[in-house]
């Protein structure tokens, strides 16, 4: 990876994100907030304490740029966020490792990882994904190309800040499984694996009882373990969907959700007697 594109990495730390407090909030000047940095770090050795250097197979802890960062100043001074990504291969990562190749996969995780970023309040740059992935940003600008032409719109900053958010890959799933394609179908057309889209659908089979319940987006968030962002966009594609052409897809996918709900609540009565 070239210098300038190994700086920008290497400016999005915790470190960089304490002198931005000190500066934005307690208005110390750059040269201060540094100081103040470096004096810690010696008394501290808070690198010793940055998630950031503790790795594991599974996850990765990242300081990106946060969403609310507009264009303009200089790198070292846009306001950061610590986001958890996935990086390990799972196993539907696995099942579509058999299915497809090694650009496949990588694909797979870029599409994951931008959008854990997104609703963690952070945005990937593609430096960012390089960096994580292991390859050279021209390797990363081909996968997003290849992702484009697919449908989906990578979440990476530049993305972001040039047309705003995009609709989910998760959605986009749940619209071809409403429009009645199969999962071998949407398998084919998404590069996800079978066990993902039943993911998916079952997430948004939750979502929709939770609409009947008149649950608001944050409780319905919080019960189904998604974001509040993916809660909106599936609300919106319900509505958008809830008409009589599809109306036998929609009330396949509550009936499921509802046996599913009723059988853990059997569960639970049963370890309460």
């Amino acid at each position: 990876m070239p210098k300038t594109e190994l700086d920008r990495v290497k400016v999005k730390t915790l470190d960089s994100q304490f002198e931005y407090i000190l500066k934005e909030l307690f208005e110390y000047s750059p040269r201060e907030a540094k100081a103040i940095v470096e004096a810690a770090n010696e008394v501290y050795q808070l690198k010793h304490y940055d998630p950031s250097y503790h790795e594991n197979k599974d996850k990765i802890v990242k300081t990106v740029i946060s969403k609310k960062a507009q264009h303009g100043p200089v790198l070292e001074d846009l306001p950061k966020v610590q986001v958890t990504l996935t990086k390990s291969i799972t196993k539907e990562d696995k099942t579509l490792f058999r299915i497809e190749n090694k650009s496949a996969l990588r694909r797979v995780k870029i599409l994951r990882m931008t959008e854990e970023s997104l609703d963690q309040g952070g945005l990937l740059t593609q430096e960012d994904l390089a960096d994580i992935l292991e390859v050279s940003p021209r390797t990363i600008r081909r996968d997003i190309k290849k992702l484009k032409v697919q449908g989906f719109n990578v979440q990476t900053r530049g993305t972001y800040q040039d047309i705003g958010p995009g609709v989910s890959h998760k959605t986009k799933i749940i619209k071809l499984y409403l429009e009645y394609n199969t999962y071998s179908e949407i398998q084919r057309k998404t590069r996800h694996s079978p066990g993902a889209i039943k993911r998916y659908i079952n997430d948004f089979g939750r979502v929709l009882l939770a609409i009947k319940n008149k649950l608001s987006i944050k409780e319905t968030a919080h019960i189904v373990g998604i974001s509040e962002r993916l809660v909106k966009e599936y609300t919106e594609l319900y509505f958008k969907y809830n008409s009589s052409e599809y109306k036998e897809r929609i009330a396949d996918i509550v009936n499921i959700a509802e046996e599913k709900a009723s059988v853990k609540t059997e569960a639970k009565k049963g370890v309460i007697k």
